[in-house]
């Protein structure tokens, strides 16, 4: 399946707002950014084993989404940090690079804060940034998917709500039209449902049509009852089939479950449901 490319309409008015203003070179130098900052999530996705096939423009980032999701809760963080840790280090490396060679300041001064900028702003925690898919991951360990993702929403309202407080504060000393435009973002980033923020797994039967055609292995694997889903998802291979049969710990089998059940099971019981459980 080819991926689409989507364009957000905050990131319409956020293009709008900038070439208004004048500033070419710098949306040149954030559309760079963003670039390496969703490849750095492409990488450590791909990594663990996710793919990717919806690429939405927005302004935080070009925002890489799919269906059918399986992450384990350390996967999501691990993919989320890794945008704004890639910008942030980058940014590092730009401040390095100018006391080392001061001359390559007015080169390299709109990408580096750019870089600044994007890693700063996706570490707040406003769903679908980076904190706010960090701080969904922990609240999904001891709330349901759906009331962890009403808290982050409502954290990122908050957010938006502070931003603006203090943009008028600024206005009795120093009128700063950032925090009002960062507020009024996060606030329609809160609150703009998107129900397919989410990667999916890569090696189901879905995505091995082509191989099939040529002919791939039947691997079968012995895995006890109290093994998670999301351990049975790592064990699936893009080059073969995998099928399990599930025993207890006397080695008796208890079950059987084919590859193309998984993708079923997924979409019904989190990644931590046990096989005994699934089974039962």
């Amino acid at each position: 399946m080819k991926p689409k490319f989507l364009i957000h309409p905050l990131f319409i008015v956020f293009l709008l707002l900038i070439v208004l203003q004048g500033h070419f070179a710098i949306l040149c130098a954030y559309i760079l950014t963003l670039l390496i900052h969703e490849y750095a999530h492409f990488l450590v996705a791909n990594k663990n084993g996710y793919h990717l096939n919806k690429f939405t423009l927005m302004p935080h980032g070009i925002s890489l989404s799919g269906k059918n999701v399986m992450f384990s809760y350390k996967d999501e963080i691990k993919i989320a940090l890794a945008g704004p840790v890639c910008n942030i280090i980058i940014a590092i490396v730009g401040f390095a690079l100018w006391w080392i060679y001061p001359e390559s300041y007015v080169f390299t001064e709109l990408f580096v804060y750019a870089n600044l900028v994007t890693g700063t702003i996706n570490f707040l925690p406003v769903f679908p940034m980076d904190g706010g898919r960090i701080v969904l991951a922990i609240l999904s360990k001891n709330f349901s998917r759906t009331q962890a993702l009403k808290i982050v929403r409502a954290m990122g309202i908050s957010v938006s709500i502070i931003l603006v407080s203090v943009f008028i504060i600024t206005t009795f000393y120093d009128v700063n039209f950032t925090f009002l435009t960062l507020g009024i973002f996060c606030f329609f980033t809160a609150i703009w449902e998107d129900k397919q923020s989410v990667y999916e797994r890569s090696h189901f039967l879905s995505s091995k049509n082509f191989g099939l055609k040529r002919g791939i292995a039947i691997r079968e694997i012995a895995v006890l009852e109290d093994t998670t889903l999301y351990k049975l998802v790592k064990e699936i291979r893009q080059d073969s089939i995998t099928n399990f049969m599930v025993v207890n710990k006397n080695l008796q089998k208890v079950g059987y479950i084919e590859e193309k059940q998984i993708e079923k099971y997924i979409e019904i019981y989190p990644a931590t449901a046990t096989l005994k459980t699934i089974l039962n």
